[in-house]
């Protein structure tokens, strides 16, 4: 049982809120990107620059999740982002300087997950984790629903100012919370006993030696490298197949955060599936192949079938996602951070290089052909690890009978 339901509930509502003003500023944003400079190439670049602070403090944020104060950090990253938001109230004309705005914002942002996710532990208990992963996921999904809706009516209604306005108070609400439902203390009284730093060298060898974690690390990999294929060419495939179709955008992105909730709820029943000792990386490759095959068709109809593709991708997106918080969420207290956040690094890499390239295939192909051919590599990479993944657990079984 929760230690507290009454701040867990909270807690929930309020991270719920928060990603609601954020996808709806995000859609507005990513939208507003490519109307005003109808460029792929700048539109990937947008992509890009939001994802190099995953790259360059990405290992390190979760230091600072070990070292400092987790509630801290977490109201300062909240009140930080409404701030930001409000700047792109004042001015959000110019590409340079959203580019600018969205890339601090991205460098806050790096500070937060390792500090709230380490944080759940502590009002949480551990053989709860996989349920209450599972009530943020589907909340998340349910609000991201509702934030996809009001960014397309504001994109509609060409009032994008409401959204930030929006995104700037639901991060404000979070923050407060965030400082009285999250414990200030770093440890548990009963995990005093541990270590009072570590490195992010100690990180990596445990991250190594724990070969779980590391084959659910790169599992994830994989899965985020191939969300990264619709997420750089969705928006430049609608807007070369019809006139105007990047603001179909919206839509799918509506999709998407109903595919998140609906992922996120059967997460748990996933989990259950799946985590026992060799099932979890199957766990992981089933959810990848159907991303794949779903990533490849959208093209083929994108104002029909694509939408169904599309949240079939998202869907297969948060199934698994239990196998890996639950593993992380349970590695000791003073290294947990560091663990987080280097596994969230490791997925950063492959996103960012693909959200850096493809727009730049773009320039010279019909994105809508990029993204049927991308996804064929991960298809067969995965279907080998899959198959790989069941043999090595039948010789397994083979040798224990």
């Amino acid at each position: 049982m929760t230690k507290d339901k009454n701040k867990v509930r909270l807690l929930i509502a309020s991270d719920s809120f928060s990603k609601l003003g954020d996808m709806a500023e995000g859609i507005a944003l990513a939208t507003f990107v490519f109307t005003i400079t109808q460029s792929g190439f700048l539109f990937g670049l947008f992509l890009f620059l939001r994802f190099v602070p995953e790259l360059i403090i990405g290992p390190f944020s979760g230091y600072l999740a070990d070292k400092v104060s987790r509630r801290t950090i977490t109201v300062s990253v909240n009140f930080s982002l409404a701030i930001t938001s409000i700047l792109l109230l004042i001015s959000h004309e110019n590409y340079i300087f959203i580019l600018i705005i969205a890339t601090i914002a991205s460098f806050i942002k790096m500070l937060f997950r390792p500090a709230f996710l380490s944080s759940i532990p502590l009002i949480v208990e551990e053989k709860e984790l996989p349920n209450i992963n599972r009530w943020f996921g589907f909340f998340g999904g349910f609000a991201r629903v509702i934030g996809a809706t009001i960014a397309a009516y504001g994109i509609f209604l060409n009032n994008i100012a409401l959204i930030f306005s929006l995104n700037a108070v639901s991060f404000l609400v979070f923050g407060i919370v965030c400082w009285f439902v999250i414990p200030n203390k770093k440890r548990l009284i009963n995990q005093d006993h541990e270590e009072e730093s570590s490195t992010l060298i100690e990180a990596l060898k445990f991250m190594w030696h724990s070969k779980k974690i590391f084959g659910l690390v790169m599992g994830s990999t994989l899965l985020w490298g191939c969300l990264a294929l619709s997420d750089t060419l969705l928006v430049p495939t609608l807007g070369t197949a019809k006139d105007g179709g990047e603001e179909f955008y919206g839509i799918y992105r509506i999709l998407s955060a109903v595919g998140m909730m609906i992922g996120s709820y059967f997460s748990y029943k996933w989990y259950k599936l799946f985590f026992d000792k060799g099932k979890h990386l199957v766990g992981f490759f089933i959810p990848i192949i159907i991303m794949c095959i779903s990533t490849l068709l959208i093209p083929l109809s994108p104002f029909f079938w694509g939408y169904i593709l599309y949240l079939l991708i998202w869907i297969s997106k948060d199934l698994p996602a239990n196998l890996l918080d639950v593993e992380l969420q349970s590695v000791p207290n003073h290294i947990r951070g560091k663990i987080i956040s280097l596994a969230d690094a490791i997925d950063g890499i492959l996103f960012s290089l693909i959200t850096l390239v493809l727009p730049i295939l773009t320039e010279f192909y019909d994105p809508g052909l990029i993204l049927i051919l991308a996804p064929i590599p991960f298809l067969l990479l995965t279907i080998w690890l899959l198959i790989n993944s069941i043999f090595q657990q039948y010789n397994k079984n083979s040798k224990s009978n």
